[in-house]
């Protein structure tokens, strides 16, 4: 699970603006699968100042599954029966999940190759960003699934 921030070009509005873009911004929550590399979980649009964790008990939490956990940056610290965040495990363990995060920044900046969502700046009514978003989110899931995946992980969860 990862929190992407989209600039958008709504005007000024403090709750949306964003330091690192000096811009207003709206905020993802995506989830890949470890063994896939499938896109498989998106919340949002959410402002720029909401921070990953608080996001993340708005739904994500309440759809894992009884025993499931999802992997996260330390943004996410606070929820360890349900994110496991780095610095947590063993040598191997973190090592894994290191790996998984990376793969992960892969595919946040796979959307950010698409002009609606990059540099560029979405210029278009704010409520429309998230089926443009969804929309692009798809396009690269269907990418994956014919011949250009994310790069691979092994991942062993001892806790299965």
């Amino acid at each position: 699970i990862d929190g992407t921030d989209m600039a958008v070009e709504i005007g000024f509005n403090k709750d949306f603006f964003g330091v690192k873009f000096n811009h207003s911004v709206l905020k993802y929550e995506v989830g890949v699968c470890i063994e896939t590399g499938y896109i498989v979980w998106i919340n949002g649009p959410f402002r720029c100042g909401q921070n990953d964790l608080n996001i993340s008990r708005t739904a994500l939490l309440g759809a894992l599954d009884y025993g499931e956990s999802a992997v996260a940056d330390s943004g996410y610290v606070g929820e360890p029966h349900h994110i496991r965040t780095p610095g947590v495990g063993t040598e191997d363990e973190k090592e894994m999940q290191d790996i998984a995060r990376a793969r992960h920044e892969t595919v946040n900046s796979r959307l950010k190759t698409f002009e609606v969502l990059g540099d560029a700046r979405f210029r278009h009514d704010p409520m429309f960003h998230s089926s443009c978003f969804r929309a692009v989110a798809v396009i690269i899931q269907l990418s994956f699934e014919n011949g250009a995946p994310p790069f691979q992980v092994t991942f062993y969860d001892d806790e299965e």
